[in-house]
């Protein structure tokens, strides 16, 4: 609706201006019936279109509400005007139009400085002592300007309320453009739309008012004008404004445009007032506006010099005090910290740094380069790799070594170095280096290598002791116990021709007295099998399809063993896989009841890893480690546990069982078999 009854008065001053323009109408002149309430109406609609906005939002309502109540009596002046005082003859001057003008005036002087309020909560004695200066420039050159004008102009015999009306308009429009003014100095340059189109308003009321009381004065002023027109488009840009966002993009001016520059205008036009004045008869408001104005731009420059003066001193003690900070963080550091030009000669090098290369503190390290604290592998680095990215790059990180200058074996240091940019000219300048002892960290990593080494050793130790242990059993099972077997085999069949010519009703004993005696041989065999690991003479894949062709004979159960190509283990932790994965192949095929089992390896993490995966029944992987005599899964587990590996079994995806497991590869493992 606001937007609706916007679009109505735009219109309306379309249709006033073009009606208004002489040539367009046969007669010209203003018309009552047509131009007075178009122009009336025009007025109303703004009043209308600006008193919404207090009426129906909170923010800034006060404001807001002075400055419709400002259009609705400035409407309210022209529906008098136009109703009765232009019908008066002779025309009555000052009249109640013009009290409502003023009045409206005055109720929008009350708006701005609420504005002013919200808008520059934080008014500095600078802030102020700009918008004072400028408001009282203004006020000297209106007066001067305009006293000879009305002096000149005004016939003899004018009464002392007519004179008072016609400087009362453009002292009031002074006093409203140093408010305005003020709120725009105010906001530090960051100007909404709101305020300007409020402040673009403000100025063509000034301008209306001062041409008006001019023409008031010399008798030439006619309703109908490019006047009424710029007057009723500045009424409608205030009412615009209060629909417009009160929030604009912050664009600060200079320090030297507002603290030197406006000032020095502002005072150079206060100065052409005092010489223009004293050059002919000019009124004591006049001169005093403007020794006033040049007395305000004094103080505003010995404000700006102090005011300068201890921002300098701030800036300079929050520079030292900052560098104080650095120093003290830097020379607190245990790291090395050096600074070197771009030719390579140190500058400077903390006391961290001189503590890690056994360099003494008093010495002085501009006599030094970066080569003299790098070994010659470091050296080398610094030429091949580090110098050329700081260069290309101006960053580099990564590892290196310094040279321990008390003869110590080389430091281990992991790098950062970069470059810096001079502050002013933005060219290359400086090469800095923070460089971290890893001593520690190395230490470490020797010992956790020791360590890996000696659990390989020891896990090769422990495969042999069994492979051996399992190889003798094997042997002795097949050597004696499968041939005794057979040779009992051999003998009931022999036995069984007897009966069978003897005591044919015998013959069902016999036979499952063979049976059980060919299915002990059966076990035996089985047992061989689990006994002897394929994995000891072939490699990771055959051994896994031998397991499979064994584990899932005869069982209708489909496999497929998928190997990563190259995936080497040494022959201990070779054994140790296939061991968990004939495990998970006779689960799969004993209490899954699976008809598909897929075998993958590949490598990860600086290891192997396996996947056994089925299309079985799946299980609860908690209840079956409780199920008493189950020891399968807690093998698994011991087995990766040794191997410095982790088992994970849960449930696959579709369904069944996965079985994951993951096991490190020793150094020089791609030798081994894959």
């Amino acid at each position: 609706m606001v937007w609706a009854a916007f679009a109505v008065l735009c219109a309306a001053i379309l249709a006033f201006a073009v009606t208004t323009v002489p040539g367009v109408r046969p007669a010209p002149g203003f018309d009552v019936r047509f131009d007075g309430w178009l122009q009336c109406g025009g007025y109303v609609l703004a009043a209308v279109v600006a008193g919404v906005r207090p009426a129906t939002r909170l923010a800034r309502r006060a404001s807001w509400a002075w400055i419709a109540a400002s259009l609705a009596l400035r409407a309210l002046g022209f529906l008098v005007f136009v109703l009765f005082v232009r019908t008066d003859r002779p025309q009555a001057y000052p009249s109640w139009a013009d009290a409502a003008w003023l009045a409206s005036d005055g109720a929008l002087l009350v708006g701005l400085w609420l504005l002013s309020r919200v808008h520059a909560p934080r008014r500095s004695p600078t802030l102020v002592l700009d918008a004072f200066m400028g408001g009282l420039t203004a006020a000297a050159v209106a007066v001067s300007v305009l006293f000879s004008s009305l002096q000149g102009r005004t016939p003899p015999g004018t009464t002392d309320d007519v004179v008072a009306i016609n400087l009362a308009y453009p002292l009031i429009d002074v006093a409203l453009l140093a408010l305005a003014g003020g709120l725009l100095v105010g906001r530090q340059g960051g100007v909404s739309r709101a305020l300007a189109a409020l402040s673009t308003g403000i100025v063509g009321f000034a301008i209306v008012d001062c041409v008006f009381v001019y023409q008031v004065t010399a008798r030439t002023f006619r309703p109908g004008t490019v006047l009424s027109t710029l007057s009723l488009a500045a009424t409608a840009l205030i009412a615009l404004s209060a629909w417009l966002p009160e929030v604009g993009r912050e664009r600060k001016l200079p320090r030297g445009v507002v603290g030197l520059v406006v000032p020095a205008v502002l005072a150079l036009v206060c100065v052409t007032v005092l010489v223009y004045d004293g050059s002919r008869p000019a009124p004591f408001a006049s001169t005093g506006l403007a020794a006033g104005g040049v007395v305000a731009a004094l103080v505003r420059a010995y404000f700006t010099l102090t005011g300068d003066r201890m921002e300098a001193r701030e800036v300079i003690a929050a520079k030292h005090l900052e560098l104080l900070r650095f120093r003290a963080l830097v020379e607190a550091t245990t790291d090395f910290v050096a600074i070197a030009d771009l030719d390579g000669r140190l500058l400077y090098m903390n006391p961290g740094g001189r503590r890690l290369v056994g360099l003494h503190p008093d010495a002085d390290v501009t006599m030094t380069r970066i080569a003299d604290y790098l070994t010659d592998e470091g050296l080398r680095v610094w030429r091949e790799v580090r110098r050329p990215q700081v260069v290309a790059h101006e960053h580099w990180e990564g590892e290196s070594t310094l040279r321990d200058l008390r003869g110590g074996p080389p430091i281990p240091v992991a790098v950062s170095t970069f470059g810096i940019r001079h502050p002013e000219t933005g060219e290359p300048w400086l090469i800095a280096t923070v460089q971290k002892d890893l001593t520690d960290r190395v230490i470490a990593e020797r010992a956790v290598r020791y360590l890996a080494d000696q659990r390989q050793v020891l896990l090769a130790h422990l495969v042999e002791a069994q492979e051996t242990e399992r190889s003798r059993i094997a042997a002795d099972v097949h050597d004696d116990s499968v041939q005794a077997l057979a040779a009992v085999e051999l003998r009931l069949l022999l036995f069984r021709k007897e009966v069978q010519a003897r005591a044919e009703d015998l013959l069902p004993a016999v036979d499952d007295v063979r049976g059980a005696v060919a299915n002990a041989t059966e076990r035996l065999r089985h047992l061989l099998f689990d006994l002897e690991s394929p994995a000891t003479r072939t490699g990771l894949r055959s051994a896994l399809e031998e397991a499979a062709a064994f584990v899932f004979a005869d069982e209708g159960v489909r496999w497929r063993i998928d190997p990563a190509p190259g995936v080497a283990l040494p022959t201990e932790t070779r054994i140790v896989v296939y061991r968990i994965v004939q495990e998970a192949m006779l689960n799969a095929r004993k209490h899954a009841a699976a008809s598909e089992v897929v075998v993958t390896v590949r490598e990860r993490d600086g290891g192997v890893e396996v996947d056994v995966t089925d299309d079985g029944t799946g299980f609860d992987p908690a209840r079956v480690d409780t199920r008493p005599g189950h020891m399968g899964l807690a093998g698994m587990r011991g087995r990766a546990a040794i191997a410095g590996g982790d088992l994970d079994i849960g449930p696959a995806t579709g369904g069944g069982t996965r079985v994951r497991l993951w096991v490190p590869k020793p150094a020089g493992a791609g030798n081994g078999s894959s």
